[in-house]
């Protein structure tokens, strides 16, 4: 079953001149795959992603989530998908230095709307999850490149989401640590949990199940052979 379905999906910003970051793109992502998506800076994958997280609306086309249309859904739709289907990871952490890891978790899930009572129990299996229950206590300023992206995944999966959103997840890291995250994400893709993962790294590419490119807005599939 297709969990995207995004079909000729454009996106043009009004400013002179007008900006096309996306040109009739045609994108499905199913249940448990794996899809990179490449391309260079000002190809619009951040847009891609920000329309697919529904943080941001198509000029035209449509968006398909778990085979509801979303592409013109209002605000208050728009954050009940997000929380029930969507989990985001950055390039960038953004782990809350003066916070312990369990607190940044604990904080999301409250964001969240978990109840307090849920809130213990998932934050302890989270973290065993991603390997950083013995880090429970320290601040997020302390912890290592690493393991700050393990807490920033700990952080998008603890509420089960349907579809992970990861914007360059391993662009900061060494090679040992990006391949725990991308063991993090085969554990998600196992249990059935889309990924789709923007990237310029040729580590992440040759992992996913699929590969695209973005050239000016448009989308190119890719050879393995090219990877």
């Amino acid at each position: 079953m297709s969990l995207v379905e995004l079909s000729e999906v454009t996106k043009t910003y009004d400013v002179s001149p007008p900006v096309h970051a996306l040109c009739g793109v045609n994108l499905t992502v199913g249940e448990g795959e794996r899809v990179a998506v490449l391309g260079r800076s000002g190809s619009g994958k951040s847009t891609l992603l920000n329309i697919v997280g529904l943080l941001d609306e198509p000029s035209s086309g449509s968006y398909l989530l778990a085979g509801r249309d979303v592409a013109a859904a209002n605000d208050k739709v728009r954050d009940g998908l997000r929380a029930a289907f969507l989990g985001f990871v950055f390039q960038e952490s953004h782990v809350l230095g003066n916070r312990t890891v369990a607190q940044n978790v604990w904080l999301g899930l409250m964001a969240s709307g978990v109840p307090r009572a849920e809130r213990g129990d998932l934050t302890q299996g989270v973290l065993e999850r991603v390997g950083l229950t013995h880090r429970s206590d320290s601040l997020g300023r302390l912890l290592s490149g690493g393991e700050k992206q393990r807490l920033a995944v700990a952080r998008a999966v603890v509420t089960s989401p349907k579809l992970l959103l990861a914007d360059e997840p391993t662009g900061n890291l060494d090679d040992a640590n990006a391949a725990s995250i991308l063991d993090l994400f085969d554990s998600q893709s196992a249990t059935g949990v889309a990924v789709l993962v923007i990237t310029h790294d040729a580590r992440t590419a040759r992992w996913a199940d699929r590969v695209v490119r973005l050239v000016d807005g448009k989308m190119q599939p890719v050879l393995r052979s090219e990877l």
